[in-house]
């Protein structure tokens, strides 16, 4: 009876670890912060909207150096999660993908609503890197809770190129590059339509 129950849970770890393994890791550990508890919270609200809009991980995918990617993703407390994505193609051309999900960014995400795919040219796609660039997003801290609040919504800014990934996240901002890279993706690419009350 021992030896059958040591080897059920000998058989229930490695169960447990390859479950583990086989989880998508969307961020690395600390993004948002050192305290633990904190990072843990935020990586798994963001992870489990972007499951939800099924979106890939690019922390994964900037493990395959041909990648070119860039994402934004929209959580507003009491809105329909978005997530823009550019990924830029061998040619230099772009596939633009707008997801939406029907629940809200601050509670459960819902079901996946609008999934729509657009071509974009070289200029298009030399645009936005190079507002990407411009903007120093490679240089801006992943994190800071300097400015926060209960409501409001996270501008989270990702990007994937070739072997080097980073994130930039906000809170509700009004102005800045965080606030004027998610207005290019929301407007100028994804042309999205949203009412003035649910713009924050």
């Amino acid at each position: 009876m021992t030896r059958r129950m040591s080897l059920a849970s000998i058989a229930l770890a490695v169960l447990l670890t390859v479950a583990l393994q086989a989880q998508t890791n969307y961020f690395p550990a600390k993004t948002f912060g050192d305290d633990p508890q904190l990072d843990q919270f935020v990586a798994h609200w963001y992870a489990s909207q972007l499951k939800a809009l099924g979106e890939p991980s690019m922390l994964e995918s900037s493990g395959d150096p041909s990648i070119e990617s860039y994402r934004f993703l929209w959580l507003r407390t009491f809105h329909h999660p978005v997530a823009i994505r550019v990924d830029v193609q061998k040619d230099g051309k772009g596939l633009l993908v707008t997801k939406i999900a029907s629940g809200a960014g601050g509670y459960e995400p819902g079901k996946l609503i609008t999934d729509s795919r657009t071509e974009l040219s070289r200029e298009e796609v030399q645009r936005v890197i190079a507002k990407i660039n411009e903007s120093g997003f490679w240089k801006i801290p992943s994190y800071s809770r300097e400015k926060g609040g209960a409501d409001g919504s996270e501008w989270v800014m990702e990007a994937a190129v070739h072997g080097k990934y980073h994130l930039v996240t906000v809170w509700s901002p009004i102005r800045g590059p965080i606030h004027d890279l998610g207005l290019l993706f929301l407007f100028d690419l994804a042309k999205i339509e949203i009412p003035k009350n649910e713009m924050y």
